[in-house]
């Protein structure tokens, strides 16, 4: 994959992720409480991101993950964008 395609690929992710993560924010999972460890993590997360998205494999680990991020969020389910 050419590396435009692979930054446009990795933004798609990092946006899909936020999104998640801003569904886990509204629903109040993510608090005053716990913000800081999740901001850690979501931090080191993208930089993580950035090393993997040059490896062969990481469409399928971006994608993976991002199933794990829906299975918990159930997102998917309430997007207008997938509806029928």
């Amino acid at each position: 994959m050419n590396p435009e395609k692979r930054r446009a690929l990795t933004d798609f992710y990092r946006e899909e992720f936020l999104r998640h993560l801003h569904h886990l924010e509204s629903h109040g999972v993510v608090s005053a409480a716990n913000r800081e460890a999740v901001n850690r993590a979501y931090h080191s997360f993208l930089v993580d991101l950035d090393g993997v998205c040059w490896r062969a494999g990481f469409p399928e680990v971006a994608e993976t993950l991002l199933q794990n991020f829906d299975t918990l969020t159930r997102l998917s389910e309430l997007d207008p964008r997938r509806g029928h």
